[in-house]
């Protein structure tokens, strides 16, 4: 039996589908909607706690004084001079040549062709360290090795052409506040092996680490101080003790010996079976040939 719509069930039909297919769509817009958000809030809040850039920066920033292994100190004006010398000259170099990839903007001395070093650009690096207030004076000094010459007219420092510099290149691990204090923790990685003959660039394990204190002034962090860090580096007994087998529990070393008894004993079982055959194998006289039954009967008695 045949069923027949009217024009007006035909058109209400119509309208419901078009109905659910933009509820569909709706639907679907609605999930990639919650979907998006989601993951942007997922990005902002990683975002957020990723200090990535941050220890970066720090890196940036105390790579000079990492260079040199300063003692520790309580306060920007309690720093060794020499360091701070140091520090502040050879981190400004290092940062112009990972800043700008190298010295083509800079006049070398037409005698010597030693790099000439605008103080400016020292005061700078010194400024995003320890704040503009703090003021070097500048002048020549000795390091173990060369000297640095500050040229008055000029004022400009000398850089004698050398393939490196420093004993430690600085890798920023950690960052926290403590006391109104910003901490940075910094790993020292060594630039040379102990007997200071090959370079170990290719070596990324800290040998030692040290929080580096910052305190905040006219809304920017700048260094105040250096101490010892609750961090420290894993120590060879440690590495040792864990290429070490763990020792085997009591009930481990039962098993060991019960199995090892059970193996003995099932070869003791094999062994048992296996003798009444060799005893047998024994016992039974070995069958003559017919050449040697012929070679027996040719025998005389008389010969």
């Amino acid at each position: 039996m045949k069923t027949y719509m009217t024009p007006e069930e035909h058109a209400r039909l119509h309208r419901r589908r078009a109905r659910q297919a933009l509820g569909l769509l709706i639907a679907v817009l609605a999930l990639v909607g919650v979907v998006t958000v989601v993951r942007a809030g997922v990005k902002g809040v990683a975002t957020l706690f990723d200090d990535t850039q941050q220890k970066a920066e720090y890196e940036d920033r105390l790579e000079g004084l990492v260079l040199f292994d300063p003692l520790p100190f309580d306060g920007i004006e309690n720093i060794n001079d020499l360091t701070l010398r140091e520090a502040a000259v050879w981190g400004c170099v290092y940062s112009i040549q990972e800043t700008q990839g190298g010295f083509d903007n800079y006049n070398t001395d037409p005698d010597t062709e030693q790099l000439l070093l605008p103080s400016v650009d020292v005061d700078a690096y010194l400024a995003k360290l320890v704040g503009p207030s703090f003021k070097l004076t500048h002048r020549s000094f000795e390091m173990d090795d060369m000297t640095i010459e500050f040229d008055e007219t000029t004022q400009c420092y000398k850089i004698p052409v050398t393939g490196s510099v420093g004993i430690f290149r600085a890798t920023v691990t950690r960052l926290f506040k403590k006391d109104g204090l910003l901490h940075v923790t910094v790993g020292y990685i060594p630039t040379q092996s102990s007997d200071d003959s090959i370079l170990n660039n290719l070596s990324d394990t800290p040998t030692k680490y040290m929080d580096y204190l910052f305190s905040r002034q006219s809304g920017s962090w700048y260094l105040t101080g250096l101490t010892d860090s609750e961090t420290k580096p894993e120590s060879a007994d440690s590495a040792a003790s864990a290429a070490e087998p763990a020792p085997l529990a009591e009930s481990e070393v039962n098993d060991a010996i019960l199995a090892t008894a059970g193996d003995s004993a099932a070869a003791s079982a094999v062994a048992e079976e296996a003798a009444p055959v060799e005893e047998a194998a024994e016992s039974t006289p070995a069958e003559s040939t017919p050449a040697e039954s012929t070679e027996a009967s040719s025998e005389s008695p008389a010969a």
